[in-house]
């Protein structure tokens, strides 16, 4: 419907649409962001694009104070230095045959962002990122053996031994404040020990953990199913909105994930985006893309039974005071203004939805760790499509 009404003001999400680093908002989750704006393909952008997209990069990095001080300007990391050598940035990247990995620049990214204040990622976000450094130490050093001399003769065609990784998997629960999250990672690189991954497989496994990182921080970890202790029935008065979350494990990325890595990996592990509805009334209610003007966004089904995702966990919310006619007629007018050909993986997706729903209903927003999630998820997605 191209004419339908956009949402009036004062019921749009409350979250940020360019996210910058900070206490709920981790380095790698902005970097991510940040080579969207590079319009990579896939893993990797050609070297020579690099200079111009430096503005739209920089606007990514925080600008916040660290102990009270003065923001920290890091703008003059991104301009050419005097005598004509690169900026800053750009030698940060570590180019290899004209083109920038994504790894190192995520690498780069997050060194910057530090500069900026260093407290950022205390949590697993940065266990993470300490595994990928390692990971690039370990290719970087066969590279200077010279194992794959002849191979072939691009840098990034190099391979780690899936033991090596399994090994540094096995020592980042070692030191982690929460080794389940990475004992679950073992127990699925355990599988297949024998053999070796590329570049881009141990770029698939890194974005397919990070994905998870606001479960396990917030939740403590990845058991389906999980709920609060309310109860199932609220009174028939006042009826309870419940926000339901499922696993996306049937989109494209996720099955080129298992193909890449021949079965060996659980999609519930190691893939998945997102995707969320919200129950009222006995019914759940969620937002999806059509390509069809005619064909509305919003959707209903039974609660935790969407027939396209595997249900997860459950967020019980507050009761509503609004009474069904009035709930109808909520839902009627957000038909129209959510048409399906307006849905935009990262900017007007379900969470949109669930969030304007909820307030509507005088329930409050939903979770900022949900918003989170399904924002991670379709930014790692939204990567992954491109290889």
């Amino acid at each position: 419907r191209a004419g339908a009404a956009r949402p009036r003001p004062g019921a749009e999400p409350s979250f940020r649409e360019d996210m910058t680093c900070g206490p709920d908002i981790s380095v790698a989750e902005v970097a991510l962001e940040a080579w969207t704006e590079c319009r990579a393909r896939g893993y990797v952008v050609e070297e020579r694009r690099l200079p111009d997209l430096l503005p739209a990069i920089l606007r990514h990095v925080p600008k916040g104070s660290f102990c009270g001080q003065q923001s920290v300007d890091l703008s003059e990391l991104f301009i050419p230095r005097s005598g004509g050598d690169k900026p800053i940035f750009l030698q940060l990247l570590k180019a290899q045959g004209g083109k920038v990995h994504f790894l190192y620049f995520w690498k780069a990214f997050g060194e910057v962002a530090r500069m900026a204040d260093p407290s950022f990622d205390s949590g697993i976000s940065s266990e993470l990122e300490t595994v990928r450094d390692r990971i690039l130490r370990r290719l970087e050093e066969e590279t200077h053996k010279g194992r794959w001399v002849g191979a072939s003769s691009h840098p990034y065609a190099r391979r780690l031994k899936t033991q090596a990784l399994l090994s540094e998997v096995h020592r980042a629960a070692a030191m982690s404040a929460s080794p389940k999250f990475w004992q679950a990672c073992t127990e699925s690189l355990a599988e297949n020990q024998q053999g070796d991954l590329s570049l881009e497989e141990l770029t698939y496994v890194l974005l397919s953990l990070l994905r998870y990182v606001p479960i396990w921080e917030e939740e403590g970890g990845l058991a389906p199913q999980r709920t609060t202790s309310a109860p199932d029935v609220a009174p028939a008065s006042r009826p309870a909105v419940r926000l339901h979350i499922y696993d996306v494990s049937r989109e494209e990325s996720i099955q080129k994930l298992n193909r890449i890595l021949a079965h060996q990996y659980s999609p519930v592990k190691l893939g998945g985006v997102f995707h969320a509805g919200v129950e009222v009334n006995g019914l759940e209610w969620s937002f999806g893309f059509s390509p069809a003007e005619a064909h509305p966004g919003v959707s209903c089904v039974q609660p935790k039974k969407h027939p396209q995702h595997h249900y997860r966990q459950t967020v019980v919310l507050r009761e509503t005071a609004i009474c069904p006619e009035d709930i109808g007629q909520i839902i009627s007018n957000m038909v129209e203004e959510y048409p399906g050909n307006d849905y935009d993986l990262l900017r007007r997706n379900c969470c949109h939805f669930a969030d304007d729903f909820c307030r509507r209903l005088g329930v409050g927003g939903i979770p900022g760790w949900v918003h989170r999630l399904a924002r991670l998820g379709a930014s790692v997605d939204n990567v992954m499509r491109l290889m």
